[in-house]
C-alpha cells in the first residue's frame, strides 16, 4: 500500500508541476495573442487607409478624364464651328 502511496504522491508531483507549467504558457499565449490581434488589427487599419487613399485616386483619376475629353470635345466643336462660319464668309465675298 506504501508502494502505491508514493507512485500517487509521485504523479501527483509531476501532475502539479505540468498543470503550473501549463498555466505559465497559457498566460503567456494570452499576452502573446493579445499582441498579435493588436498587430492584425494595425495592419488591418493601413492596409484599409490605403484601398481608400487608392480608389480615392482612382475617382479623381476618372473625372480628371471625363473633363479633359469635355473640354477637348469643346475646343474641337468651337474650331468646326469657327471654320464653318470663315467659308460663309468667303463664299459670300
Amino acid at each position: 500500500m506504501e508502494e502505491r502511496q508514493d507512485e500517487y504522491e509521485q504523479i501527483d508531483f509531476v501532475y502539479t508541476e505540468e498543470k503550473r507549467q501549463l498555466s505559465e504558457l497559457e498566460e503567456r499565449f494570452k499576452t502573446l495573442s493579445a499582441e498579435y490581434e493588436a498587430i492584425q488589427d494595425a495592419r488591418l487599419a493601413v492596409q484599409e487607409a490605403r484601398e481608400a487613399s487608392e480608389r480615392e485616386l482612382q475617382l479623381c483619376v476618372r473625372a480628371a478624364t471625363a473633363i479633359q475629353a469635355f473640354w477637348r470635345s469643346h475646343k474641337v466643336r468651337k474650331a468646326i464651328k469657327n471654320k464653318k462660319k470663315g467659308v460663309t464668309k468667303k463664299a459670300k465675298k
